[in-house]
């Protein structure tokens, strides 16, 4: 039950706090990219002074995580896309629908067994709570479908990784808690750097500084995306934990 709280009160913030970043900082790829260094540091950081236990890096350990970390690089891309795009309201409504086909990912391709009825009812409350926000979503009545292609997109995504994440969690043999958190970690910024640079983010963040340079401004970044970065960091290695 306490993961299950920490772990939701951790998605949610990062959900705002990320938001909110953006609208300060306007790199997603690059904001992404320092919270995943800021969780391998606190783990590098726990480990040096045996405050924590680490599992080594080892290559048949990184083999399975390399399709994991394909999808969690994905997932946050398309999170961090649907944030810059919509609201946070769309955002969370899709991101609740996860249950729904995480249930069919695992007994189609984990051998779990199939939702009872009683959960295929609660699993339809959500979808129909969703369907009542879009038929009201003043986005989605004046762009239509288009409006919702990213957040579908992430849906999609954060399905597969969720089932594809308890699956090398109980097939991959780690002893500690931060082995799984590192290998994701470690394994997710690369790609990170690589969607930064396809999006056109460091030519945006070098005309940014730039021209705060040229105009005299007193920061290079304004302090309160910052700050809101360092809370993202902060929460974000939380969310990895919990999850």
């Amino acid at each position: 039950m306490a993961s299950v709280v920490a772990y939701s009160l951790c998605s949610g913030s990062l959900v705002l706090v990320n938001k909110l970043t953006l609208y300060h900082l306007p790199y997603p790829s690059i904001v992404v990219t320092i919270q995943l260094w800021a969780a391998l540091l606190f783990i590098q950081l726990g480990h040096a002074f045996h405050l924590m236990e680490v599992d080594p890096i080892i290559i048949r350990y990184v083999k399975p995580y390399l399709l994991y970390t394909v999808a969690f690089s994905l997932g946050v891309y398309c999170n961090m896309k649907s944030l810059s795009l919509s609201n946070v309201e769309t955002v969370i409504v899709f991101r609740a629908l996860a249950p729904l086909l995480v249930s069919i990912f695992d007994a189609t391709f984990l051998g779990r067994e199939w939702p009872s009825l009683r959960s295929w009812g609660a699993l339809s409350v959500i979808a129909l709570g969703a369907l009542g926000y879009a038929m009201t979503d003043e986005q989605f009545q004046t762009q239509g479908l288009q409006a919702y292609i990213w957040p579908t997109l992430y849906l999609f995504v954060i399905s597969f990784e969720m089932a594809y994440g308890k699956k090398i969690i109980s097939g991959v043999d780690m002893k500690t808690i931060s082995g799984p958190v590192m290998y994701t970690n470690m394994l997710g910024w690369p790609p990170m750097l690589a969607f930064a640079g396809a999006g056109g983010e460091y030519d945006r963040l070098r005309n940014d500084v730039t021209s705060r340079v040229m105009n005299g401004e007193e920061h290079l970044f304004p302090p309160v995306g910052l700050f809101l970065l360092v809370v993202g960091c902060v929460v974000g290695t939380g969310i990895g934990y919990s999850g």
